[in-house]
């Protein structure tokens, strides 16, 4: 990690001629393994590098080199929440959001904001416990936690066109994995 020379680890990989790559990366790392694989000329079938992927930083970086590219996280970029969330997000900052910790954060918010709304007051106990029997209403969709978890969030997702789509696991708004990835443009 923190390495400047990531081609000894690309060249290693590519000779063992793989269909799959996969890197649990930080984002230094995930922009360097991409880079050095596109120079190298490596692009096996399935190619996920770690956080970072979901950037808009490595969006613009890549291009078309982004599309099929595979990382943790992703949205569906088809909800109208995301559409409002991403135009909302690129006002106020003057920037896109990432495509997967973003969403799920204010999303998270909203949560908070409607439990407190329907308990009435800052009441800690209440509000835990409208979070976790309650259902709400945000950006990713309706979100209702089981066992004290979301189970909706994206694990895996993907670059197809301008977004990166949640792939993993199965549930509504999964888009098909792109595979083999596109050859680097």
């Amino acid at each position: 990690m923190g390495s400047q020379d990531l081609q000894p680890i690309v060249k290693d990989a590519q000779a063992s001629n793989p269909d799959i790559f996969v890197a649990f990366s930080y984002p230094p790392d995930t922009i360097g393994l991409t880079d050095q694989s596109k120079i190298a000329g490596f692009s096996p079938k399935v190619f996920y590098v770690g956080v970072g992927t979901a950037f808009p930083l490595f969006k613009g970086k890549f291009g078309a080199s982004a599309e099929g590219v595979m990382g943790v996280g992703g949205s569906n970029a088809d909800l109208p929440g995301i559409k409002w969330y991403i135009q909302h997000h690129k006002e106020v900052v003057g920037r896109e959001p990432d495509r997967w910790a973003s969403p799920i954060t204010y999303a998270s918010l909203q949560v908070l904001q409607q439990a407190i709304e329907r308990v009435g007051k800052i009441d800690r106990e209440a509000v835990i416990k409208e979070i976790n029997t309650g259902s709400f209403d945000t950006i990713i969709g309706k979100v209702q936690l089981k066992d004290n978890l979301y189970k909706g969030v994206w694990a895996v997702g993907q670059w197809q066109g301008n977004d990166f789509y949640g792939i993993s696991p199965k549930q509504d708004g999964v888009r098909t994995p792109i595979v083999p990835k596109p050859a680097w443009q």
